[in-house]
């Protein structure tokens, strides 16, 4: 079958053709009003661009979406797009679709002032390379655990023996983790659930250097993005200076005591640097024991600085299955050493989403 791009429009001027599909093609459809005031009218960047393919009957059949974001990219803060939202009705996935979707968006890119695209994916990373992205690797995924009474299960039937076998595992734990031992230097705060404000300008300014590609985490991204998220409620942890300065932050997902594996999940993150990491990471650590998480989880790509870190803190990695994919315009792509350097990014589920 051959398929049309129809030329690009804003969201507002496809919104029943993207409800449409979001319904039916995506698994929170059911949200889809609220994901789409959310994603694309309450936005703090300017109107999203989404194309739609067409059949030769000129069946609107799936569609793709160019988010404007703004990043750090090298020494500059400036627009770039994340590729996003990529649907393709079931009877039509035989990747010609969803190829020439892509291949609108990176025509897009080159014609325009971004400094580059980006997306993450688990299922369409040959569509994406087949358009024209780089695959910089995949996604990992940091794990730590408080306790082990759900792990011992298998060997251990018994709730009684195995509630006390774990509790022996889980002191020596306690003994052995970084946190235990890590106190607040002098004057310093944690500060739970602080209103997202200019702190939060100064914060990211302060801690942008540590990376070369990273988007822009200021006050309004910020309320934006874990404010007024239809679909999950975050919490916030940020520590302060003795001179009143936020050092860090980070955003995190309490478990839900109804799952399986109640782990809470760290969103997102920003220290100013590695000592204040540390701080942030054993203020979080010590929080979630209090509170009787099983453990604590986090998805991550880039900076060797926050791996570093997570090793510390007795995280184990494993693999995740998505990946980042990232496309350069070609004004940038003699930088392309510093700018693809899987290393040099800063991207957590405050991205994935996405």
């Amino acid at each position: 079958m051959n398929y049309t791009i129809a030329a690009p429009a804003t969201a507002d001027d496809v919104k029943d053709d993207l409800l449409r599909l979001m319904k039916s093609n995506f698994p929170w459809g059911h949200q889809a009003d609220l994901w789409y005031r959310w994603g694309y009218e309450q936005t703090p960047y300017r109107s999203n661009v989404c194309w739609l393919v067409e059949t030769e009957a000129r069946e609107r059949v799936g569609f793709t979406s160019r988010m404007p974001r703004r990043m750090k990219v090298g020494e500059t803060v400036c627009e770039v797009g994340q590729a996003a939202n990529l649907n393709v009705a079931a009877e039509h996935r035989n990747a010609l679709a969803a190829v020439k979707l892509q291949r609108a968006v990176v025509s897009h890119v080159d014609q325009s002032d971004m400094a580059l695209a980006f997306g993450i994916t688990r299922n369409a990373v040959a569509v994406l390379c087949r358009a024209g992205y780089r695959d910089l690797g995949g996604f990992s995924r940091w794990i730590k655990f408080f306790r082990t009474e759900h792990k011992l299960s298998r060997w251990i039937p018994w709730v009684w023996p195995r509630r006390a076998v774990g509790s022996v595992i889980d002191l020596g734990l306690r003994l052995r983790a970084t946190e235990t031992y890590q106190r607040l230097p002098a004057g310093w705060q944690v500060l739970f659930d602080p209103p997202f404000d200019e702190r939060f300008d100064e914060l990211w300014q302060a801690a942008s250097s540590n990376f070369a590609v990273a988007t822009e985490r200021n006050n309004d991204y910020l309320q934006w993005r874990f404010g007024r998220d239809p679909q999950l409620q975050y919490r916030t942890l940020a520590v302060q200076d003795s001179e009143g300065r936020l050092r860090g932050s980070l955003v995190y997902l309490f478990p839900d005591p109804e799952a399986s594996l109640p782990l809470a999940t760290i969103v997102d993150l920003l220290p100013v640097d590695p000592a204040a990491l540390q701080v942030l990471l054993a203020a979080l650590c010590q929080h979630l024991r209090r509170e009787g998480a099983v453990g604590v989880q986090l998805m991550y790509f880039g900076s060797a600085m926050i791996e570093s870190a997570l090793r510390r803190f007795q995280f184990f990695r494993r693999e995740s299955d998505y990946r980042l994919l990232a496309y350069l315009h070609p004004n940038y792509r003699d930088r392309q050493a510093e700018l693809l350097d899987p290393t040099r990014w800063h991207v957590t589920d405050a991205e994935a989403k996405f």
